[in-house]
């Protein structure tokens, strides 16, 4: 019976000494796999703060110049109908008759500029030439 006992007790301490080492084992798992969602995470804050630094002034200015190109596409269509450069961009934005000639409206409202950006200026130059800008960022959009 001794030996049965001295055998069981090597065996319980061989179990312990797993156990303890399946632990270790488990609480590092544990630690790397946290690592690693930290590191997405800082991976995505990372991405975020690129978007909101660069991608987000740079779709605003996209979408400053597709206004200011929408603008002047309908000043062109104003002045092929009227053969005569709008006074104003709300102009563009009524139904109106000139001499006879009926047309519009050539936009159905005026652009909002993006998020910080200035009012739309529509600037007459000369009887034909015409320019549409707006500024915002740093940088300034032009059309035509």
């Amino acid at each position: 019976m001794k030996i049965a006992s001295g055998i069981a007790i090597r065996l319980m301490g061989r179990a312990a000494f797993i156990m303890a080492a399946m632990m270790r084992a488990a609480v590092l798992s544990v630690a790397v796999l946290s690592l690693a969602v930290l590191s997405l995470a800082a991976g995505a804050c990372q991405r975020e703060e690129k978007a909101i630094s660069e991608d987000l002034p740079a779709a605003r200015a996209t979408r400053a110049r597709a206004d200011a190109q929408a603008i002047a596409s309908a000043v062109r269509q104003y002045q092929a109908t009227f053969q005569a450069l709008p006074e104003a961009i709300e102009d563009l934005t009524q139904a109106r008759t000139i001499s006879g000639v009926t047309g519009g409206p050539f936009l159905a409202k005026a652009p909002t500029p993006p998020a910080g950006w200035s009012a739309y200026q529509y600037a007459k130059q000369g009887d034909n030439n015409f320019t549409v800008t707006s500024s915002g960022g740093g940088v300034t959009v032009t059309a035509p």
